[in-house]
């Protein structure tokens, strides 16, 4: 064989082993939206089990046991007296569980603080909700001239009361992430027929 046969040869070996320039920049693609779909993989997997989501409390149920009232004009001044059983719900959306002490709340009437609350503390699951009852007596009475919202509110028969409360504990997960879950929630309480007829919480 000549030598202008051999490079010949040589020469359409290298042209089909030599890969095209399209080639190398389509593999370049594939390897860069693989490692982009590696890492938003991974993001997902720590936002999962690593970073705490916010939780959620709020009133499932409020039911009033006792109630008394003055509506009337006489010697003693306007008053509401009402024992509340509360059904608080909890709600954990994260992959550990959160863990918080016996925190206290407040039940506020026009901004004046009217009765307080114990909330035990407890350990609520991995993606799950609780419900724990709460007891607590409200009461307020206006020894001087009462105020003219408060008259109204009596003589129509509905106070409306705030209920607030923050739970500071830990959602134990990879590491430790210390939260605070806020109930705040508005109850409607109906001095006539001695019931919640409306509740909303945030």
């Amino acid at each position: 064989m000549s030598g202008y046969a051999k490079s010949k040869v040589v020469d359409e070996a290298c042209a089909i082993h030599q890969p095209k320039e399209s080639d190398t920049i389509g593999n370049i693609i594939i390897y860069t939206l693989l490692a982009l779909c590696i890492l938003l993989s991974l993001f997902i997997i720590i936002g999962l089990f690593v970073i705490a989501k916010p939780l959620e409390a709020s009133l499932a149920s409020v039911a009033v046991k006792s109630l008394r009232y003055n509506d009337t004009p006489s010697p003693s001044s306007p008053y509401f007296n009402a024992t509340l059983a509360m059904e608080i719900r909890i709600e954990n959306p994260n992959f550990g569980f959160f863990e918080f002490p016996t925190s206290k709340g407040d039940i506020m009437y026009n901004g004046r603080v009217v009765g307080e609350m114990k909330i035990d503390g407890q350990r609520v699951g991995a993606y799950s909700a609780i419900r724990t009852e709460v007891g607590t007596q409200v009461s307020y009475r206006e020894d001087h001239a009462p105020s003219v919202w408060f008259k109204n509110d009596i003589k129509r028969g509905l106070v409306i009361l705030r209920v607030g409360a923050k739970l500071r504990g830990e959602v134990h997960l990879e590491v430790l992430n210390k939260r605070s879950v806020d109930l705040k929630c508005l109850m409607y309480l109906n001095l006539i027929d001695e019931m919640v007829p409306r509740l909303w919480c945030k």
